[in-house]
């Protein structure tokens, strides 16, 4: 926990310090446990930065072939990183960065420190009380490196997959750094078997989500209405329909999409906003990935 004496900054505090700004970022978006910031090309790097009131995850893409500095608290790193590893700077640590080369590529994870005390509080067996992230230089790990490829996938094209997808990552995140980066040890989750919903419940959620299917749906909005935390949402969720929730919302989009190109009352556009997708484009590859057929051909 931060001290109180402690000056703490958010993430748009922290970008008027610094010179250069992100290539891509989540800023505008609403998802509730993640923010995202692309640095696609870094400049010659020499900051130093008070505390954020959010957990950084560092995914170095692209690293620079030169030493790096780092340090964070009293902890102090230096060295050559290699491709797709991780830092970790946690919440309310100051932090200093020596980067002296232009032209390499990283991608910021963020999670608010209230995100991490929700999962916490709602998902597993420990107090939120006092726990800390570990402050981490060059690691290794493969269900980060897979899940930062993800979320860097989804930055550069500005996020087509919505809400519910990038908020279930954000939480298979955050539970996997304090499952073996925090310094609370012993952690397993209140509900060892997910559970299916009942079909009553089942028929709640489908009915919210096919009312509300031009809109971003959150992944607290689907739990909230059987009651549950988010995480225990998803893998219950999965373990009744085999989909996660996104899975899910994604096909109810095409096939409700499909009912409409065939009533034809409505342009492939406008039937693109109305479910939900980004644009026609967007609609045209799940609905190739779903009935191997483009809109124009639904029509035909």
């Amino acid at each position: 926990m931060p001290d109180d004496k402690i000056k703490l900054i958010t993430p748009d505090q922290r970008l008027d310090t610094i010179s250069f700004k992100p290539t891509d970022t989540s800023a505008e978006k609403s998802f509730c446990n993640i923010r995202l910031e692309n640095y696609a090309r870094l400049p010659f790097v020499d900051l130093n930065l008070p505390g954020m009131d959010h957990h950084v995850l560092v995914y170095n893409y692209k690293p620079p072939t030169v030493a790096v500095q780092y340090s964070c608290g009293d902890n102090h790193f230096q060295g050559i990183w290699d491709k797709q590893t991780l830092s970790v700077i946690p919440a309310f640590q100051d932090n200093q960065w020596l980067i002296p080369e232009p032209d390499s590529s990283t991608l910021h994870i963020m999670f608010p420190h209230s995100a991490v005390r929700k999962v916490i509080e709602e998902n597993l067996s420990i107090s939120p009380d006092n726990f800390e992230l570990q402050s981490l230089f060059q690691t290794d790990d493969p269900v980060l490196r897979n899940l930062s490829e993800l979320i860097l996938s989804e930055t550069r094209q500005q996020f087509p997959s919505g809400n519910l997808y990038m908020e279930s990552l954000a939480n298979a995140l955050i539970v996997h750094l304090l499952n073996h980066y925090s310094n609370k040890t012993n952690i397993t989750l209140k509900h060892n078997e997910s559970g299916k919903i009942t079909r009553k419940g089942l028929q709640k959620v489908v009915e919210y989500i096919d009312f509300n299917l031009s809109d971003k749906i959150s992944l607290d909005q689907l739990a909230d209405i059987l009651s549950m935390s988010s995480f225990h949402f998803c893998r219950s969720f999965k373990e009744s329909t085999g989909y996660t929730p996104h899975q899910f919302l994604l096909l109810r989009r095409t096939y409700r999409a499909r009912q409409l190109l065939l009533d034809r009352r409505f342009t492939p556009s406008q039937i693109a906003q109305m479910t939900g997708f980004t644009d026609q484009s967007h609609l045209n590859r799940f609905l190739r990935r779903i009935f191997n057929l483009t809109a124009s051909q639904i029509r035909s």
